[in-house]
């Protein structure tokens, strides 16, 4: 199999089962039952900050940062 047909099947078996993944388990949240970073503020103020995050899934978390005034995002899968 060429690398071009498998990155497509990749691709397409990625699209097809994205929707059980967006947003699960992303900032603000921390999990079923736990206090929010919205009232915890772990982070404290990441204002202008440049923030990595490892096993970024979606990128939900990262997106809350951006909003929360994050100056640089970084992702790694």
């Amino acid at each position: 199999m060429k690398p071009v047909d498998i990155l497509a099947m990749n691709k397409t078996s990625w699209e097809q089962s994205a929707e059980r993944f967006f947003g699960r388990t992303a900032l603000p949240e921390f999990g079923p039952n736990a206090p929010s970073e919205d009232e915890l503020h772990l982070f404290g103020d990441i204002n202008g900050k440049t923030v990595l995050d490892i096993g970024c899934g979606s990128g939900h978390s990262l997106a809350y940062m951006g909003n929360q005034g994050a100056g640089e995002l970084w992702a790694s899968t």
